[in-house]
């Protein structure tokens, strides 16, 4: 959850790129250290001066729980064309994003709740098809160093 935090930090960062209003500020970043930013802390260049953003347990907590998600299911729609919005439509229904309308800024919830979405997808789909292909080739590693020792122990 650590590192999910930090990588969080840059998705509230594109969030407020586009010049969300101070509702939305409150709604994505915390003021006070939480125990996920203990991390995001460790990256700081300097004690004194903070450069970097704190994300808020309930931004934090919704992109784990989409990540989560996405994991979970997009092994079985990989290889659809429509793997994008399938991916989209899941997260959108498994995932409340209520809080960003009630905390934040009613005017923006959409955009923000859009662009969550959007960061989990271009964000974690390239993860998951790396840490895939690794799985892959490691399973046919194993398999041509199995056949090879075969082949020396001439069975």
């Amino acid at each position: 959850m650590l590192l999910i935090a930090y990588v969080i930090d840059f998705i509230a960062r594109c969030l407020l790129h586009n010049g969300n209003c101070d509702a939305c500020k409150a709604c994505l970043l915390s003021e006070a250290l939480s125990p996920t930013d203990v991390y995001i802390s460790f990256k700081e260049c300097s004690s004194t001066v903070h450069s970097l953003t704190y994300p808020t347990e309930k931004l934090v907590e919704t992109v784990g729980t989409a990540v989560t998600d996405l994991e979970g299911m997009i092994s079985q729609v990989a290889y659809f064309d429509t793997v994008k919005s399938c991916i989209t439509c899941a997260i959108k229904e498994n995932i409340r994003f209520d809080w960003i309308r009630l905390i934040g800024c009613p005017l923006h919830h959409q955009r923000n709740e859009d662009e969550i979405v959007r960061s989990v997808k271009r964000i974690s789909g390239p993860w998951w098809c790396t840490w895939k292909n690794e799985s892959l080739g490691k399973a046919i590693r194993q398999k041509a160093i199995k056949r090879k020792v075969q082949i020396l122990l001439h069975q």
